[in-house]
């Protein structure tokens, strides 16, 4: 069995030097060797580096840069492919092999790390021991995340399921805690149906896709240079909720549909809501029901990269 593994960068690539935690390459390649060392060696790994930074750096440059290296070894016989990733933007470079590449592809699956391979806390090395397992298996096609939260089962998260970090926090979950399977010593459980998605092949995303994010607060004035922008999520409260009544959204949402700005809220529950939901409409707010702001962030990039119809993507 033949396993492409791309570096990238990140936590899982990094030593602690001086007191900073920075990328060194020569440490990447203890993923496979302690693979091999504990594991044993029937598994065929070729390494390649499309680039590598600490993944807070990621910028367009980088995502088209893999997005590329996956794509150009799709037919070149690999039973799967293993992406090493820092876990700040992990979910986002997730995201955009996801749509790129769609549900039907050799697994593609993302191996990150909460500390630097050198710290016993770090739980690079079960991640990449079980992302193998997946493949190894056949567990599913398209793109994953492997990661192991503290106290909990090791996880795989389909890439458009996955959540942004609670604050202060470096678990992952998928929304609603809907995960794809788990990994267990003696196999793989999988959890759910494979989720659905048409590949939209290689793009290349803009420089600056001009996207305003505003997370609801109480205090928030919504006094926003907003003719600038080419679309903007609200990241509403833990219920789907915002402040409908505060005149100062009702004026910000005036002025986006003055603008014909397409305005989005993701994170919606589906089923019975609270009341001050019922303004969504009236405010021109397209509510996204069971989507993370990740994958909505994402495709919105895309469409603004593809110049295409934003109020029709979803």
């Amino acid at each position: 069995m033949k396993i492409l593994v791309i570096f990238t960068g990140g936590t899982i690539g990094s030593i602690v030097k001086d007191g900073w935690i920075s990328p060194d390459k020569t440490t990447k390649y203890a993923l496979v060797d302690n693979f091999n060392k504990n594991c044993g060696n029937d598994m065929e790994f070729i390494c390649t580096e499309p680039y590598f930074v600490l993944s807070e750096n990621l910028s367009a440059k980088e995502i088209n840069l893999l997005i590329d290296c996956v794509c150009d070894n799709l037919e070149n016989g690999f039973d799967g492919i293993i992406v090493t990733h820092g876990t700040d933007t992990l979910q986002y470079s997730a995201a955009a092999l996801s749509y790129a590449l769609g549900s039907d592809s050799i697994p593609i699956v993302m191996v990150s790390a909460n500390y630097p391979l050198e710290d016993e806390r770090s739980n690079g090395s079960i991640n990449f021991k079980a992302a193998v397992e997946f493949i190894k298996q056949g567990c599913g096609r398209g793109v994953y995340i492997s990661y192991k939260n503290r106290n909990e089962e090791l996880k795989f998260h389909s890439a458009l399921s996955a959540l942004s970090y609670g604050e202060a926090d470096d678990l992952i979950h998928s929304i609603y805690e809907k995960h794809y399977a788990k990994y267990f010593e003696n196999g793989i459980e999988v959890c759910r149906e494979p989720i659905k998605l048409v590949p939209m092949g290689r793009f290349t995303l803009c420089d600056r896709p001009k996207i305003l994010t505003v997370t609801a607060s109480p205090a928030d004035r919504f006094d926003y240079s907003i003719e600038k922008y080419n679309a903007i999520i609200l990241r509403p409260y833990h219920s789907g909720t915002l402040n409908t009544e505060n005149p100062d959204f009702k004026r910000f949402c005036q002025e986006a549909s003055k603008l014909n700005l397409p305005v989005f809220i993701t994170n919606i529950h589906g089923g019975t809501t609270y009341e001050s939901s019922k303004l969504y409409e009236e405010l021109k707010i397209t509510p996204l029901p069971c989507s993370t702001f990740v994958s909505v962030f994402m495709r919105l990039w895309i469409g603004i990269s593809r110049n295409e119809n934003l109020k029709n993507l979803f």
